[in-house]
């Protein structure tokens, strides 16, 4: 052989093995990108958006090889998560629900469950592939053919959902029993004429013992049938054991059912309504340990006696077994990591619970506000809500409200709602000073809501009055117009009963004329000088005088002060030379003025306060009547509604109460039965009929493929039917109900055991070393019998302990 031979074999070997690298060194990056390891890359090439990617997707969709369509499959996937519309490769991807792959399959399916919807036509091809897949050996498999299924939103196959929400229901895996129930709703939507095959599925699925399936029934109940109570009464008491078990959308599910259960089952524990009086209830104690906390040689005047008639007792409601069950439930998930579920938690007490239970779900909602801004606002204005009608709830967390300067504004506004309405004689100094302190804020918003909170803080709580008036009276000096304006505003409110010790109050806003540019405060101060006239007779003409001379430059609800004053004066002194002069002055400039509503009122006043040859029949009698028509005495100052009153009339943790109206969907609690209903509708058998109770135990993993259908598992209770079981414990340890076993029934006499034994150890130690002798020398003979039942007893025997 030549030497060009042998160079030849040489680059035809090195090209060969170059490929073979190239092709192994692929190989591993794949590998390693679909371990993600670090460095290789994981998922981010997915999202690469370029167009050549875009144009192998097709391609890589019809190739026979696997990897390339799960490559093209995750393209795609990516590319939904980023929110870009990939529905042109609906076709494509539907040709591949066949594949043996699994992983495609997975892929496929979350494809088209985002696109069934739009393209339900091309959706339908694979309607045979579905009902297929329903019978899969893998549980993700059947969940997911039956979520694509519900998902075709063509009503020519309800019958076939249907048929696969039944045969789902009845599947031994909890994962695709709970894709059944959520499933149900969706039928239903599609056609609504299965309800009543759809409300037999939900009846069945809520005797299910899994935790996974019973809250997303209950959503499907939410959907389907609110109101068919019926079916609550045979697993209320189940409900409320499994409750702190469900995962956290299902908790709430299950309370909110429970809450509407509850309002239609029980009696209002509140029978005397709610506490008007702004003070905290507390039990009514009986005759006998009335006094037992008290000292011997206390007096029966001491404060502890003025403490306690000033709390407004209450007596004890006899509550049903199952009201106060609901409740010692619910207790428990006031811990929640999730404020949802909280918030459910409140609700339920809040409308269930006595009035004095109700004062611990304070602390767990004030826990919330550690969360994020928008969290925080909806548990505030919640907060906000109760607190209008039990603001004795949150008086001892007041110091959780108080706004921070970080704050977004909606988050303070709600603060300050919830201060002044949980304001009262203790706490209203250190809320003044607090309040004093946010007048400072550089958003004006912020600093006009303050103000008007203290003129809130004045009317809610009479007896700090005088203190509110004198730091409203502190802000006119105020160098912030705003501050002044508004201060003006609300002292306008609360002054205007007039009387004398309020006389000098109106003499400082009077001063303040000269300096206040804000039409509205001005406007303010000379009806407040007006109602104030016969007190101070000699003020009301000068104020007169200076606002005629600006009755040109003045804005239209300044200048109907302005003229109104002047009626007010001449009604008090008819015959005065100088406010008749002044009066006429100032009616022939309104007269010409461009404002109608002006020349409205000037043209109604002058009828009033001038004479004039010929008067119409009956203008003189008005005439007589007219000091009562201009100075009428108002009615105190009350409390304004804020934003939270407005919307108290909607339900605790609803959408509407954010909201401030009804949305669509918004349903009422209904009221409390005046009537106690039959309680005997829930004495059930706890352990019959349920349904669903088998869960696979040979699986390896979720979603495994090493499923095998026809197995059946060993759950709880049901373990105990074995024969080994039976020969290790006799008779009299547990009791049956029909073919199950009862484990209340267990646990009681095995307590009972338990006690005796501890008293017969002694007696009996010789016995047992006798017996242990024995049993070893049995087990020697019997190894080999009863290797063949050694995992199904050990694993009964596990279930039956720790269960």
């Amino acid at each position: 052989m030549e030497v060009s031979d042998y160079i030849n074999t040489a680059k035809t070997f090195a090209e060969k093995a170059a490929k073979l690298s190239q092709k192994m060194s692929q190989g591993l990056v794949d590998n390693a990108r679909e371990l993600g390891f670090p460095g290789s890359e994981s998922g981010a090439q997915y999202f690469d958006t370029s167009e050549e990617k875009m144009r192998n997707i097709k391609r890589q969709l019809d190739s026979k090889n696997d990897r390339e369509k799960l490559d093209g499959l995750k393209r795609l996937i990516a590319m939904i998560s980023k929110g870009r519309d990939v529905s042109e490769f609906f076709p494509d991807v539907v040709k591949n629900v066949v594949s043996q792959n699994i992983e495609v399959r997975k892929l496929v399916y979350i494809f088209l469950l985002r696109y069934a919807e739009q393209e339900p036509d091309l959706a339908l091809l694979s309607i045979n592939s579905f009902q297929k897949d329903l019978s899969d050996k893998n549980q993700i498999i059947r969940a997911m053919a039956l979520r694509v299924m519900s998902g075709i939103r063509v009503p020519v196959i309800s019958p076939i959902v249907l048929l696969g929400i039944k045969k789902c229901a009845t599947d031994p895996s909890p994962y695709v029993r709970k894709a059944a129930a959520h499933a149900i709703p969706k039928c239903y939507s599609l056609d609504s004429s299965q309800k009543e095959a759809l409300v037999e599925i939900i009846a069945s699925l809520l005797k299910d013992r899994s935790n996974l399936v019973i809250g997303s029934t209950l959503m499907a109940f939410n959907e389907v049938c609110p109101n068919r109570f019926d079916l609550i009464h045979p697993c209320f008491r189940k409900l409320c054991s499994m409750l702190g078990d469900c995962d956290e959308w299902g908790q709430m599910s299950i309370l909110g059912v429970l809450l509407r259960y509850g309002r239609n089952q029980f009696l209002n524990p509140n029978p005397k309504g709610e506490d008007e009086s702004r003070v905290a209830p507390k039990k009514k104690p009986t005759t006998t340990t009335a006094r037992v906390g008290k000292s011997f040689y206390s007096s029966d005047s001491s404060e502890e006696d003025q403490d306690d008639h000033d709390a407004k007792e209450i007596e004890e409601v006899d509550l049903d077994v199952d009201h106060e069950l609901l409740l010692k439930s619910c207790a428990p998930l006031l811990q929640s990591r999730n404020s949802g579920v909280v918030l459910a938690v409140a609700k339920l007490y809040y409308y269930l619970a006595p009035v004095a239970d109700a004062e611990k779900i304070a602390k767990p909602l004030v826990r919330l506000l550690r969360s994020h801004r928008e969290q925080s606002y909806v548990v505030l204005s919640n907060i906000a809500t109760m607190a209008i009608k039990r603001p004795y709830l949150f008086e001892s967390s007041l110091q959780q409200f108080y706004a921070q300067s970080s704050e977004p504004v909606f988050i303070r506004d709600t603060k300050l709602d919830i201060l002044t309405t949980i304001a009262n004689e203790a706490n209203i100094h250190s809320l003044l000073a607090e309040l004093q302190q946010y007048v400072k804020s550089p958003n004006k918003d912020f600093v006009a809501a303050t103000v008007q909170a203290i003129g809130r803080c004045a009317t809610s709580v009479p007896t700090a009055m005088d203190q509110c008036l004198r730091l409203l009276m502190r802000l006119l000096r105020s160098k912030n117009e705003l501050v002044v304006a508004e201060s003006v505003l609300v002292l306008t409110r609360l002054l205007q009963v007039p009387s004398e010790e309020r006389s000098k109050s109106v003499i400082m806003l009077v001063k303040l004329l000269d300096t206040i540019q804000v039409s509205m405060a001005r406007a303010n101060i000379l009806w407040l000088v007006g109602q104030y006239a016969e007190a101070l007779p000699n003020v009301g003409p000068d104020v007169l005088r200076q606002a005629v001379k600006r009755f040109i430059d003045e804005d239209n609800a300044t200048k109907l002060q302005t003229i109104t004053l002047s009626a007010k004066l001449i009604c008090l002194n008819p015959t005065h030379p100088t406010l008749n002069q002044l009066n006429q002055y100032l009616l022939n400039l309104a007269r010409y003025d461009t404002s109608y509503d002006v020349r409205d009122r000037a043209r109604f006043l002058r009828a009033l306060t001038l004479q004039s040859v010929d008067e119409k029949q009956g203008l003189q009698q008005i005439k007589q009547h007219l000091p009562s028509i201009l100075l009428s005495h108002k009615q105190p100052p009350v409390v304004q509604p804020t934003d939270s009153q407005n919307a108290s009339d909607y339900n605790i943790g609803s959408l509407s109460l954010l909201a401030h109206q009804p949305l669509p969907g918004y349903e009422p609690l209904a009221d409390y039965p005046e009537e106690r209903p039959d309680p005997s509708v829930r004495d059930v058998e706890e352990l019959e009929g349920w349904s669903g109770s088998r869960t696979v135990a040979t699986e390896t993993g979720f979603g495994s493929d090493s499923y095998r259908r026809g197995t059946t598992a060993l759950s709880g209770v049901e373990a105990m039917g074995s024969s080994s079981l039976n020969s290790m414990y006799t008779s009299s340890a547990y009791k049956k109900k029909g073919n199950d076993y009862d484990l209340d029934a267990f646990y009681n006499e095995s307590t009972e055991e338990e006690d005796s034994s501890a008293s017969e150890e002694e007696t009996s130690s010789e016995e047992e070393e006798e017996e242990e002798e024995e049993e070893s020398s049995e087990e020697e003979e019997t190894d080999e019998d009863e290797s063949s039942c050694t995992l199904p007893t050990v694993y009964a025997v596990f279930c039956l302990v720790f269960i």
